[in-house]
């Protein structure tokens, strides 16, 4: 007998509306389905994976940053089920590399890039990494968010940007080490997107077995401002003095005067290092 468990988020947009109603009624006519709150069995996924079988499914509803938590969560054990990503989300940069919204997140659980923030914590990602002014507009959005007022990436960077000072840094790039002055941001991305639907590594692909680093720096606060919007089509990687794109499989890399990074839209601020490999 097939298992469906449609397992969500209520804390990410939409999750808990009609959508995840209307799907549990849609599939319930066919499969034996339940669903499932994600906070009831927080810190618990693995052991509820671990008791699925081949003939289950898990299908996941929400957006990067349930996705994110998810794989996390259940990093280190091999799933016998399928695992199935509803992209339910208000940013959903991941889901953004395809054409549709619902896709077979299986493999990405056993292949996913892997972050490791100040030696210590370990941790992997789907879609990116970064420290700088993006991590800075996803704190700024956690903040809204709990605060119940609703603002868009767009202007929130633009109110970011304004407060934010550059930081330097010292990157290893599969072993070629660099230094960079006045950084604005810095990703490490397996998708094409952030912020949801900046095209920031353009030619990132998630089949392929490498990174995109992407760093912008050198740049004065007026011409950040007129760069920033060109992220949305891609265009900034032709501001080759500026914004470098490398693509690569491991990069260390250690910021002053920056603490604040990124996974997948959720934040960390006591940020030393991090050192990421595809």
């Amino acid at each position: 007998m097939t298992l469906i468990y449609i397992m969500y988020n209520p804390k990410s947009k939409s999750a808990v509306d009609k959508r995840i109603e209307k799907l549990y009624k849609k599939t319930s006519r066919h499969y034996e389905c339940y669903k499932i709150n994600l906070l009831e069995i927080n810190n618990k996924e693995k052991t509820f994976l671990g008791q699925c079988t081949s003939n289950d499914a898990i299908w996941l509803c929400g957006g990067d940053g349930t996705l994110d938590q998810f794989i996390n969560r259940i990093h280190g054990v091999e799933p016998n089920c399928k695992i199935i990503f509803h992209a339910m989300g208000s940013g959903n940069d991941y889901i953004r590399n395809f054409k549709e919204k619902v896709v077979d997140v299986t493999e990405l659980v056993k292949t996913a890039p892997r972050v490791v923030v100040n030696k210590t914590e370990n941790y992997v990602f789907a879609n990116g990494v970064g420290m700088g002014v993006d991590a800075e507009v996803c704190r700024s959005k956690a903040q809204y968010k709990f605060s119940g007022i609703k603002k868009n990436y767009f202007s929130l960077a633009l109110s970011c940007l304004r407060s934010f000072r550059p930081y330097d840094l010292d990157v290893e790039i599969d072993g070629e080490e660099k230094h960079y002055n006045d950084v604005w941001f810095f990703v490490c991305n397996n998708g094409k997107y952030m912020g949801g639907g900046m095209k920031v590594a353009p030619k990132a692909s998630l089949d392929d077995d490498s990174l995109e680093f992407v760093i912008v720096h050198s740049l004065t606060y007026r011409k950040i401002l007129l760069l920033f919007p060109l992220i949305y089509f891609g265009l900034h990687s032709l501001i080759k003095k500026h914004v470098e794109i490398i693509r690569c499989k491991h990069v260390k890399a250690v910021a002053e005067g920056c603490s604040i990074m990124q996974r997948d839209g959720e934040f960390l601020d006591y940020v030393k290092e991090i050192e990421v490999e595809r």
